[in-house]
């Protein structure tokens, strides 16, 4: 029995010191544009962050392509 409980403390003991693992993909890289990593923060905290932060992503890039479109009117009435 003790030497049960001495093999199983060492066992724990290797997996303690062991070297870390790396993250998981995509956990490694940020999700997202730079604008909205804060509002996917919030999955922490029991908010759905990612669906929120989905949506604020295409609101942004919607009006990314406008603006595009919106110069190039622009400059080709000039």
């Amino acid at each position: 029995m003790r030497l049960a409980i001495l093999a199983l403390s060492g066992l724990c003991l290797l997996a303690a010191c062991s070297k870390p693992t790396e993250p998981a993909a995509d956990e490694a890289k940020p999700q997202g544009r730079e604008e909205t990593r804060g509002i996917r923060n919030t999955e922490a905290i029991g908010y759905s962050g990612n669906a929120i932060a989905d949506k604020v992503d295409t609101v942004i890039e919607t009006n990314e392509q406008r603006m595009d479109q919106l110069n190039k009117a622009v400059e080709a009435s000039e």
